[in-house]
């Protein structure tokens, strides 16, 4: 019960964040008006900083710029290994999730949270891996045992994310 309540409290706190960002385009004029990116080595400095809250806010920033913050993904990987705060480290694994194919240098790096206490960090860890491309075969045959999880939600994206890169040890 109480997994339940930290993924719905997770999911509500990703929907607080897309829904200031959607504020934040409907102020700056809407869709038709270009709004400006995060700058990335802005970005990089908040999550080189203390503050937990710069730390969150430059995530979600990355997220957005998706695989244009590639350059971000060694300071993911170092704050990632610093870092013991469990939602912390699940917002890691999605941003390098949302990094994608360039993000695979850090697939080894997400491999230790698939073992986490809390289903959070396994569950955005299991997602990361499956977009990670070929980087992350060496994790399918954890992704596989994690399929048997406790927690549905995780077993359920460990399932997916061994079938993609399943598919991937599969093609010539």
């Amino acid at each position: 019960m109480q997994r339940r309540f930290q993924l719905l409290h997770c999911q509500v706190l990703r929907c607080l964040v897309v829904g200031y960002a959607a504020l934040a385009l409907w102020s700056a004029g809407g869709c038709g008006r270009k709004t400006e990116l995060p700058d990335l080595q802005t970005q990089i400095a908040l999550l080189q900083g203390d503050s937990l809250d710069d730390q969150y806010k430059a995530l979600s920033n990355l997220q957005a710029l998706e695989g244009g913050a590639a350059a971000a993904v060694p300071e993911l990987r170092t704050l990632l290994k610093r870092t013991k705060e469990d939602n912390l480290r699940a917002e890691i694994a999605e941003t390098l999730g949302a990094i994608g194919l360039p993000a695979g240098d850090a697939a080894a790096d997400l491999v230790p949270l698939l073992d986490a206490k809390e289903m959070w960090p396994r569950y955005a860890a299991a997602r990361a891996l499956g977009v990670m491309g070929k980087a992350a075969l060496p994790a399918l045959p954890k992704l596989i045992t994690l399929t048997k999880d406790r927690d549905r939600d995780v077993a359920a994206v460990a399932a997916e994310s061994a079938r993609r890169l399943n598919r991937l040890r599969t093609q010539k």
